[in-house]
């Protein structure tokens, strides 16, 4: 690893920030409050406005830079494609891959002005070494690079960070398979924007020195951070069952939005939870959305190769799969990969 010196010397200026105080100014008047403002969806699908004061701002990129400083080095070129309008985790991330020395290309997620087709030219000629984005974007643009007569896996992408989206692990593995990269994932809330980091070992652990995280239900179930419901599903493992990787940190797997989960008769399932049983599937592509409607899951997949398949057989199969691990009902859809853009959600 190269960035040792570069960052010492952003923690020196962010201990100088912190010990600051930010409510004071030279002529001893209390200053306006430095904050970050933003929104958030609720589960009715309505915007509330959140905030993240200064303090918490840098907390949080501290963290993230030393999980991503695990995973870049100062001769990465990083294409960062995660949302930025009124949104924390795009300024984070674009941060933080300079903090930690890498080169980056931020274009979002809106595609008006970089384009799918156009990132995919971005990528080659610029040689870019790592993508930061969610899965359904890392999936969906192999899927397009595959329907352009180009193979993922022979890019100079070696790293694929995954951010913004629940995603069980072996679907992460598929998607690295896809560009024959390295995986790893980030957890964070619209209000917090990095609650937990990867280890060695690929298992998300909970950021619990400056982060208070109770689960609504026990061990499983919406979390709750510092006292606030967040509209998130999570599993928070036990204190006393550690890791491989011998870290005292909690693990976390996320499950998912409170929306996109429903009751099934051992308790609450989420997104996730059907998304684990769909990728036991082999000739599935990393394409993956799922739906909470009338009270059923509404799973929408896309078969590698439709032509080396039993589409019928599939579907029966996968439905029957998430009914007997789980005791609830999915409607399943599968598509080609050339047709995931037009596919229902």
């Amino acid at each position: 690893m190269t960035t040792t010196t570069s960052l010492a010397t952003h923690y020196e200026q962010f201990l100088e920030l912190l010990t600051r105080d930010p409510r004071s100014t030279a002529d001893g008047r209390d200053a306006p409050l430095r904050a970050r403002y933003g929104e958030r969806v609720d589960p009715s699908g309505g915007s509330q406005p959140i905030v993240l004061t200064r303090d918490e701002w840098i907390r949080n990129q501290i963290d993230l830079t030393l999980a991503m400083g695990r995973l870049l080095t100062e001769d990465d070129v990083v294409v960062s494609a995660v949302p930025y309008e009124l949104s924390f985790i795009g300024a984070e991330v674009d941060r933080v891959i300079e903090m930690v020395g890498a080169s980056v290309i931020s274009v979002g997620t809106s595609g008006t002005i970089c384009p799918m087709p156009r990132l995919l030219g971005l990528i080659e000629q610029y040689e870019v070494t790592a993508l930061v984005c969610s899965p359904s974007f890392a999936a969906e643009l192999a899927g397009l690079a595959v329907s352009l007569g180009k193979r993922p896996a022979d890019s100079t992408i070696r790293t694929i960070v995954c951010v913004g989206e629940a995603c069980s692990t072996g679907r992460l593995d598929r998607i690295g398979a896809a560009w024959s990269a390295r995986t790893s994932a980030l957890y964070g809330t619209p209000s917090t924007p990095t609650v937990a980091v990867a280890c060695d070992h690929g298992a998300l652990h909970l950021c619990d020195h400056r982060l208070r995280a109770e689960v609504r239900g026990g061990l499983r179930g919406e979390l709750i951070l510092d006292g606030t419901p967040t509209g998130e599903v999570v599993e928070l493992w036990p204190a006393d069952r550690p890791c491989d990787c011998g870290s005292p940190s909690r693990v976390l797997v996320p499950l998912g939005s409170v929306a996109s989960a429903v009751r099934g008769p051992d308790g609450l399932v989420s997104a996730v939870d059907v998304e684990r049983i769909v990728f036991g599937h082999r000739r599935l592509a990393p394409h993956f959305a799922c739906a909470v409607r009338d009270g059923s899951f509404h799973v929408t997949c896309a078969v590698a190769d439709p032509g080396a398949v039993d589409a019928d057989a599939m579907r029966r199969a996968i439905r029957g799969g998430i009914d007997e691990a789980l005791g609830v009902e999915a409607e399943v859809t599968l598509v080609g990969v050339q047709d995931w853009s037009t596919a229902p959600s």
